[in-house]
């Protein structure tokens, strides 16, 4: 008679329908990854301003609606308000690049006309550059206009995503917890470094965000006196504001003010904004001094910050930003878990073979 067996509560199964649904859903998923990855970074960071704000209304719902209330209609505003004036500004940049081309041509004219020819040929690879640095700009903003309807939806999905993990995060992690129980200990184990590896993840995103905005914020402040801003502390706040936004983005605050200095006809101060913008606000912040702090504030491998700061826009496009590092983070501690795991379980038989 075939003896009995017991159910086993850690066997090993994945049916194929369930990992083929999981798929299908990361597929799906994937064209709105980053509002639904900053909404549960957002969750992560605010739920317990949400449990203060509780106390005073009584109610975790009305609570829950006032802050994705302040998180929304700022950025809801930024959107209208840019899309109404992108033709504007992209006139504006179309005039200042003219202008400066005609600045340019104007020099060149005057220093052949002294007898220094050989050297005009710099002034016009700079005018040549100043095509490029104005075609790149008119390109942003032409990206920008298109891709209006897609941005606001992308918003609507962050707002929506936030409120349900705020509302629905901790029966979310209780399911996940639970289902981890029923595996086998090295699939548990594996499970839990993506866990452990996500969470890492949001801590170097969210630290690594709020320190490099308050950077922003003061080295915009810095910038935008130096070339005579107007309110230039509360441009310096916004900027601040919009790094911490990968779905907006610095480029917003200064592309306008530099459109803004030029319709006031300070023309050098409107390059101004736009080189410092560019070379500071977005690709040195963001692209080396961010890598390098997010390699400072957690347990993770420098060179894994960096390539994911590095590769994910590569791999992914702008959404590689938040992607990227993520990823890599999750990977590392997956790899460098699972080796300590085998490690610490071959130690463990042996000890037990000795003894």
């Amino acid at each position: 008679m075939p003896e009995s067996r017991e159910p086993s509560h850690k066997s090993r199964s994945h049916p194929f329908v369930f990992l083929a649904a999981v798929v299908v859903a990361v597929i799906l998923t994937y064209p709105f990854i980053t509002p639904v990855l900053l909404s549960i970074i957002t969750t992560y960071v605010l739920y317990p301003i949400v449990k203060r704000i509780e106390v005073h209304t009584r109610s975790y719902h009305i609570a829950l609606g006032i802050l994705v209330i302040i998180i929304g209609l700022p950025i809801l505003f930024a959107v209208f308000y840019l899309s109404v004036n992108a033709a504007l500004f992209f006139q504006d940049i179309q005039g200042f690049g003219d202008k400066i081309k005609n600045v340019i041509s104007g020099v060149s004219d005057a220093i052949s006309g002294i007898g220094f020819v050989t050297y005009t040929g710099y002034f016009m690879s700079a005018q040549d550059i100043t095509a490029r640095i104005i075609g790149f700009s008119i390109s942003l903003v032409s990206d920008f206009i298109k891709s209006i309807p897609f941005l606001i939806l992308e918003v609507v999905v962050y707002l929506f995503a936030t409120y349900h993990f705020m509302l629905n995060g901790h029966k979310i992690i209780d399911v996940i917890k639970a289902y981890a129980s029923t595996l086998p200990a090295e699939d548990e184990h594996f499970f839990s470094s993506i866990l452990k590896g996500l969470n890492r993840g949001f801590d170097v995103l969210f630290l690594t965000y709020i320190t490099t905005s308050l950077i922003i914020t003061a080295v915009s402040f810095v910038g935008y006196s130096i070339f005579g801003v107007p309110h230039a502390f509360l441009l310096a706040i916004l900027t601040g504001l919009f790094s911490f936004l990968p779905i907006l983005g610095v480029w917003m605050v200064y592309v306008p003010v530099a459109a803004y200095m030029h319709y006031e006809g300070n023309i050098l101060a409107a390059g101004g904004v736009m080189v410092f913008g560019v070379v500071v606000l977005t690709i040195f912040i963001p692209f080396i001094l961010q890598p390098y702090m997010g390699a400072k504030k957690s347990g993770v491998s420098s060179l894994t910050i960096l390539l994911g700061f590095f590769s994910g826009p590569v791999i992914f496009g702008a959404r590689g930003m938040i992607l990227g590092p993520i990823i890599f983070v999750i990977l590392e501690t997956i790899i460098v878990e699972y080796v300590r795991y085998r490690i610490s379980e071959h130690e463990n038989l042996v000890s037990a073979e000795q003894s």
